[in-house]
């Protein structure tokens, strides 16, 4: 394994998923493209509020990849940062073809059926259009991995 792509977005979720990437790929030596992708604002909001929201948008998601690479950097793990604008589930996607990634990493907020049938679920449609294998992390699988070194 040599690309790992993983998805934050700044949540509680989206932070165990970092850490497990970081996890995985000081294990096997590989890199991460750290992704947050932030949905754009409707444009029938107009101006000025359109543009405050836009750029509402792209500070948090900056905030998020930033936040990544700065633990990548701690643990020593070579890292990249990109911020998309769209849809999330597709841009990771797109991002994990790109970069021709071995592994996709994103976090679950754990909705349950009735939820996500609503809508909708990011990881459960990366899960389908992946070009790679997807690792769906939540705050458990952080916690399990966390007591298993400590062990």
């Amino acid at each position: 394994m040599k690309e790992i792509v993983a998805a934050t977005d700044g949540s509680a979720d989206s932070q165990a998923a970092v850490e497990e990437a970081l996890a995985l790929a000081r294990e096997a030596d590989a890199e991460v493209t750290f992704v947050s992708v932030f949905r754009p604002p409707s444009a029938l909001l107009g101006d000025p509020l359109y543009g405050r929201s836009l750029q509402h948008g792209l500070f948090e998601a900056r905030a998020a990849v930033d936040t990544a690479i700065s633990q990548a950097e701690r643990m020593m793990v070579e890292a990249e940062g990109e911020v998309l604008e769209g849809d999330p589930a597709t841009e990771i996607v797109r991002l994990a073809v790109t970069r021709e990634a071995d592994l996709i990493v994103v976090g679950s907020r754990g909705h349950g059926p009735l939820t996500r049938a609503i809508v909708g679920s990011v990881s459960s449609t990366v899960i389908r259009d992946a070009p790679c294998p997807v690792m769906v992390v939540n705050d458990e699988t952080a916690k399990a991995r966390t007591e298993e070194v400590w062990a």
